[in-house]
């Protein structure tokens, strides 16, 4: 975990995968999936952030990969999810217009 390719492509793959998976929702699947996606990962990010507040005096070495995860893993990814289904739900409007 702590080689420096985690840092440089956790991000960069999550950016590619949420977009793909919130152009996929939003076109095909439709808004209550693009709504669900969302949401189960703030359930995920909210997780994580619990977990880094319950980090104590003496403990940050156990913060370091929940604070990885959610700053390169999960808030990319809710990031790229929201951009994704913006643009596949203009897709799916102008498709049946």
């Amino acid at each position: 975990m702590a080689d420096i390719a985690t840092f440089t492509y956790l991000p960069l793959t999550t950016l590619v995968f949420g977009i793909l998976a919130g152009f996929v929702a939003g076109r095909w699947i439709g808004l209550r999936g693009l709504l669900w996606l969302i949401g189960l990962a703030s359930v995920v990010a909210l997780a994580l952030i619990v977990r880094l507040a319950t980090v104590g005096a003496g403990e940050e070495q156990q913060a370091f990969v929940p604070f990885v995860w959610l700053t390169g893993g999960v808030l990319p990814f809710l990031f790229a999810v929201i951009m994704g289904g913006v643009g596949g739900r203009s897709l799916a409007a102008r498709a049946n217009a």
